[in-house]
């Protein structure tokens, strides 16, 4: 599938959508008026990819004019039909999108790659802990410098790293030059394997002298994610903290069911019986247009204030929560401004696919949510992988202790780009925006 939005290497796959995967049982708009094809000739799958984009799509009213007959693929006919400001509707495998959503699993080595700013090798976001990297001990600030002997360098300035380990099946090897910062790199030969993803990445509670800091980071809102969040909640309310920092810096969306009750434990009673978001669909499906309360927790945070973490990567669920909690609670970003996707997708399948095209868009109680520009950071701070996610020299970290002490941003002399990373372009054929190896 032509890859379309900002990637960061991630083999295999990710979520970016602020909707549900697989097929939807929303009211009026489900399966819409259009039948999964009896046949699965590849003419009869590129009418029904054609007929959906004139039904549910968001933007039915504006798809191009197009002959079906000119495109060769389900994938290139979508990609003929959407408008210009699609960034984000695809197809996908159905095994692929049930494994990730339902299992929280996929097929890989478990960590997040980027780019740095000299192209000459991988910096690692994050690792999952059941994950062959995880299992090898890799962390945030290692730097992979060359794969099956190839360097870094090679493999950015030519096809980039999911070609570089395409063609590998479960049980396959891949042979990784890792540096962990002392200067003697060293191969790892590392088995590609079935990946159960913690999408709480990092909970601590840190001390910073004048406060004491929750510290959460996610990686992505899927079915595990409620679960995992309620438990870290449980420790950082043990550990009596004044403040919550939410780290969505990599985190490129997924069900909105996740981003709601991440978004409920941390206002509690702030946001309890009011407005989450309200999902408004295409004028064929007004009628299934409808609103979500913030769900109830008992052992919520109640917070009146948080401080979430912020890039580009940021993206569709993490921008909802960002969105939903502003008119009730406090909601200081810090970092950069987020992708722009106030949008989402219920998913229909048809011929082992789902296709899912952007189907409706989430407001909030006060029916702001047209950023498709995306939401700006209060505080502007960079990514900084030479330390780890909880580090309170951390750019990201140390601009929201600063806000906490001084009520106003860092200056931003303080707050230098250790690290600018690029995110590849990458070209694995699953997901358009983010990808994990």
């Amino acid at each position: 599938m032509k890859n379309l939005a900002m990637a960061i290497t991630f083999i295999s796959i990710s979520v970016i959508f602020a909707g549900c995967g697989g097929s939807s049982n929303a009211p009026g708009i489900g399966q819409g008026s259009v039948i999964a094809p009896q046949q699965c000739d590849i003419t009869s799958q590129k009418q029904f990819v054609f007929d959906v984009m004139h039904d549910t799509y968001l933007w039915y009213d504006q798809v191009p004019t197009v002959d079906i007959a000119d495109y060769n693929t389900v994938d290139e006919t979508l990609d003929a039909l959407r408008v210009a400001q699609d960034r984000f509707s695809y197809i996908t495998t159905e095994s692929a999108n049930d494994n990730f959503f339902e299992e929280g699993t996929f097929e890989g080595f478990g960590f997040l790659a980027l780019i740095n700013s000299t192209q000459d090798a991988y910096l690692l976001g994050y690792v999952f802990n059941d994950a062959p990297s995880g299992r090898a001990g890799w962390k945030r600030t290692d730097r992979i410098t060359a794969i099956n002997g190839v360097s870094s360098a090679n493999i950015i300035a030519g096809t980039g790293l999911n070609a570089a380990l395409s063609g590998l099946n479960v049980g396959d090897t891949a042979t990784f030059t890792i540096d962990t910062g002392d200067g003697i790199p060293a191969d790892q030969i590392l088995t590609k394997a079935l990946v159960t993803m913690n999408t709480v990445l990092v909970s601590e509670v840190v001390n910073t002298g004048s406060q004491t800091v929750g510290y959460i980071a996610l990686s992505s809102f899927i079915e595990n994610t409620s679960g995992e969040f309620s438990t870290a909640v449980d420790t950082l309310a043990a550990g009596n903290i004044t403040e919550l920092v939410l780290d969505l810096r990599y985190n490129g969306g997924g069900r909105v069911s996740a981003s709601r009750a991440v978004a409920s434990y941390i206002g509690g009673t702030n946001v309890q019986g009011s407005i989450f978001s309200k999902t408004i669909h295409n004028d064929k499906y007004t009628a299934s247009n409808s609103s979500s309360l913030f769900d109830s927790f008992s052992n919520a945070l109640n917070l009146s204030k948080v401080y979430i973490l912020s890039t580009a990567s940021t993206c569709s669920a993490s921008e909802l929560v960002i969105n939903s909690l502003s008119p009730f609670v406090e909601v200081v970003q810090i970092g950069g401004t987020t992708c722009g996707k106030p949008v989402g997708m219920y998913g229909k399948r048809f011929c082992n696919q789902i296709i899912l095209p952007i189907e409706f868009q989430s407001v909030n109680a006060n029916d702001q949510g047209d950023y498709f520009d995306g939401l700006a950071a209060d505080c502007p701070a960079s990514d900084d992988l030479t330390r780890g996610f909880a580090d309170v020299q951390e750019n990201m970290f140390s601009a929201a202790i600063y806000h906490m002490n001084n009520s106003q941003c860092q200056p931003s002399s303080s707050n230098k780009f250790n690290v600018n990373v690029d995110r590849q372009n990458a070209a694995e054929n699953w997901i358009p925006q983010r990808q994990v190896n």
